[in-house]
């Protein structure tokens, strides 16, 4: 997996509802949109904090540094409830921040950039 670059940004529902229909508005006029890359929106530092707790950051440690082979062996190192790891990772997986593959049948592969880098956008 190459180097992953997520733009991190505080921003109100408005501003993001306004580049959004900007955007829209581009497209249907014809014109070209250059792509901007992965983005996650928080409306607040405390929105992000909730978001990037302690537990969902160890989950990204523990991938990176163990490379688990399944959902299920990665909750056996975290020490923690299979169901919650589950969350987590999904959660993580939805905002582009852990890879979830699938090997040959049910198994999930997990994998995460060798490097995230965020940047606060104020």
């Amino acid at each position: 997996m190459k180097v992953k670059k997520v733009k991190v940004a505080l921003r109100s529902t408005d501003e993001v509802l306004k580049e959004a229909a900007e955007t829209m508005e581009s497209v249907a006029r014809g014109k070209r949109i250059k792509p901007k890359g992965h983005r996650l929106f928080f409306t607040s530092p405390e929105a992000l904090r909730r978001f990037l707790t302690p537990k969902r950051l160890e989950v990204i440690r523990l991938i990176r540094q163990r490379r688990p082979d399944s959902i299920n062996q990665l909750a056996t190192l975290a020490h923690r409830d299979f169901k919650r790891v589950y969350e987590d990772v999904m959660s993580l997986a939805g905002a582009g921040l852990v890879d979830m593959g699938r090997d040959k049948g049910r198994r999930r592969t997990l994998r995460v950039a060798d490097e995230l880098r965020f940047e606060i956008v104020v």
